[in-house]
């Protein structure tokens, strides 16, 4: 019965996410549209349609003066507001990384106060579980691997990042010191870690190549924090190359890319060799030589410039001033660059709303940005709602790059809080209004941790070189504590649900049949869905109450609703003809719906 289900639920999910046929690669707005019409079609196969119109849904701010002033301008038709359930299962996931609890969720939804819902994101958001899963999170983005700056640099890195959201530091204040650190060992200076990251050595450990990691700095910061990706003209022109992929970089050129590497032409970033250990370990200085256009390259297009070039910043021709550090004026020139904002706003939204109002957030094409200059056919604007993606952009910038503010904002819209339900029939015209909340499968982390916090059945993971023992991967400090820890079996689920390894490879949400193997008999989720001591499945069984409640009890933890009238009759026949067994083959099932398996 397990293995009949699972096939038919989760082979689903797999094939709804792999079946998407694809526009030509040629195609001018293939990247554009790929994932977000990949998650609309989703959306209306998973969650269906509603009865419910769509109600009365205030405009709260100016997210949803945008959104909901241009879908009444365009007669738009947009789903109704999140009911508390949804709304409630939704928030801790997107805020926290996993599912909350149920005693939480009945006291949320007993809650008559008009304003719980702001009370909620004001509670979550700066919280310590709010700290752990952003700080993962930006571990992600800057491939911060134990096994490319040690595992006391990652270590200290982490704490860095954690420490930074806790005191919610402006954002430009925290990009210019992760850029601009200097360090005698980055196991000990935090920030140091995402310029270590981005070395590149040669044939041996000692084969420092300047020219490389400086290209690899400016090529890094710049896709991570104003959303470009210069990679194509790190290796030739754009002309003749780049026309049917990015208009604005068609027309940049690889010396330009050099200039601008060049403000890291000063930085060293060297192994130290001389400690006896595998793991990396890095000192960083300012006593680099320059940038010398000719130079050896190990990992790209052989250079064919000529002699040392002077820094010049590619988005405004900025020329540095050589009698002063050039890694700060790097810094103040990309996070002072309107586009440095605008990057920033996209990448939250896309990880609020599923995809980005430019997606993906690391290809904008800046010839594309401006209604009032529209780019020449068959181009057409590149953000669904430009206007408001400047609005976003001016107002982060206005209120100090408050990042806490910025969640709180867009967690508050009305837009965030659309029901993924659609009254009616949905067309694919309405995926650019974001009329209805985009479902997405949660992540591997996310899937982990939530069914860590649905069972109550924890696997500590000491974390190496510290007495911290994580309870949930939003709490590891990277990917590799689970392979230290030797926890083989979480560590290919987690692969297998896509884990970012943040060494050569980034984070993948598509279904696969592995995936529903690992769920149907992954030795680690048969071993959660057991009702083991100090279990929540074992606690249920335990209380003095009816069968009955005990199934809603678990409906109310797994999924954050209570069961149907049919649901609740089909599970008390289970439980009834087979006891204990029969609660965890429920558990198990539940595990196994998508409405578990994917955040609505």
């Amino acid at each position: 019965m397990r293995t009949l289900i699972v096939l038919l639920v989760v082979a689903r999910l797999a094939i709804s996410q792999t079946s998407t046929p694809k526009l030509p690669e040629s195609h001018p707005e293939v990247k554009q549209e790929e994932r977000r019409s990949a998650a609309a079609r989703l959306t209306a196969e998973m969650a269906g349609s509603t009865t419910q119109g769509p109600g009365a849904v205030p405009r709260r701010n100016l997210i949803d003066e945008h959104i909901f002033g241009k879908m009444q301008r365009d007669r738009i038709p947009h789903a109704p507001l999140a009911t508390d359930e949804e709304f409630f299962r939704r928030i801790h996931i997107d805020l926290m990384g996993r599912i909350p609890s149920d005693e939480k969720y009945r006291a949320f939804v007993a809650d008559k106060d008009p304003n719980k819902r702001d009370k909620l994101i004001e509670a979550l958001v700066g919280s310590k579980e709010w700290r752990a899963r952003w700080t993962y999170w930006f571990g992600d983005v800057a491939m911060a691997a134990a096994n490319r700056i040690g595992n006391e640099g990652k270590n200290v890195f982490y704490r860095w990042v954690y420490d930074n959201f806790q005191v919610n530091r402006p954002w430009n204040e925290f990009v210019t010191d992760l850029l601009t650190p200097n360090a005698v060992s980055n196991w000990y200076v935090g920030n140091a870690g995402y310029v270590a990251r981005w070395v590149v050595i040669g044939v041996k450990c000692d084969d420092y190549v300047h020219e490389d990691t400086a290209d690899e700095l400016a090529i890094n910061s710049v896709r991570h924090f104003m959303g470009v990706d210069l990679n194509c003209i790190s290796c030739h022109d754009g002309a003749r190359h780049l026309e049917k992929i990015n208009l604005w970089l068609s027309h940049r050129k690889r010396e330009e890319l050099w200039k601008t590497a060049a403000f890291f032409a000063g930085t060293r970033v060297l192994r130290r060799v001389e400690v006896a250990t595998t793991q990396d370990e890095y000192a960083i200085d300012d006593r680099g030589t320059g940038y010398d256009a000719s130079a050896r390259t190990v990992v790209r297009v052989t250079r064919k410039g000529k002699g040392i070039l002077d820094p010049q910043f590619l988005f405004t021709g900025d020329s540095a001033d050589k009698t002063r550090p050039l890694r700060p004026q790097f810094a103040k020139l990309m996070t002072q660059h309107p586009q440095f904002a605008r990057a920033t706003v996209n990448r939250f939204w896309a990880e609020f709303f599923g995809a980005g109002i430019v997606d993906p957030v690391t290809d904008f094409d800046l010839a594309r940005q401006d209604p009032k200059n529209p780019p020449p056919p068959p181009w057409t604007l590149q953000p669904t709602h430009p206007e408001l993606l400047d609005a976003l952009a001016e107002d982060f910038r206005k209120n100090g790059y408050d990042v806490q503010r910025l969640q709180k904002m867009i967690a508050r819209s009305s837009a965030y809080q659309l029901s993924s339900k659609f009254p009616g029939e949905w067309k694919d015209a309405y995926t650019r209004y974001w009329a209805r909340k985009f479902v997405r499968r949660l992540t591997s982390e996310e899937l982990y941790d939530s069914i860590v916090a649905a069972t109550n059945l924890v696997t500590d993971v000491p974390v190496k070189g510290t007495d911290f023992r994580a309870r949930y991967a939003t709490e590891t400090r990277s990917p590799e504590d689970w392979k230290y820890a030797g926890l083989k079996d979480i560590v290919f689920f987690l692969e297998s649900f896509g884990q970012n390894n943040r060494e050569f490879s980034e984070r993948k949400n598509g279904g696969t049949i592995t995936q529903a193997v690992l769920m149907m008999n992954s030795p680690w989720v048969l071993k959660q869905t057991q009702a083991s001591p100090r279990s929540y499945l074992s606690g249920v069984l335990l209380a003095q109450i009816s069968d009955s409640e005990r199934i809603e009890k678990l409906f109310e933890r797994f999924l954050t609703r209570k069961p149907t009238r049919e649901e609740l009759a089909t599970a008390k026949d289970l439980v009834a003809t087979n006891g204990r067994k029969g609660y965890e083959d429920l558990q198990w099932l539940l595990l196994n719906k998508l409405e578990f398996l994917f955040q609505y």
